[in-house]
């Protein structure tokens, strides 16, 4: 129940589902690697080692991110 506040809106229900779908297209984007790696492999002749370095970065850089966007955001706030 809601004793104080203003009523939950559509406009803010809009913005929870854009942001489950962002959400969701971020989870698969990350896994398009896997996905693709037999393909890859073979139009570009990656080995084994040389697919995993690729991914290595990419995970690598993705955490860098991370935590610059999550130190960025503790010191502006969640509201700018």
């Amino acid at each position: 129940m809601r004793s104080s506040g203003s009523p939950m809106t559509r406009v803010r229900w809009s913005i929870c589902a854009m942001l489950f779908f962002a959400t969701s297209i971020n989870y698969v984007d990350r896994q398009v690697f896997s996905i693709l790696a037999p393909t890859l492999q073979h139009s570009i002749g990656w080995t084994e080692a040389q697919y995993g370095y690729i991914v290595g970065a990419f995970q690598f850089a993705y955490a860098i991110g991370l935590v610059v966007v999550g130190r960025m955001v503790d010191r502006l706030g969640c509201r700018l």
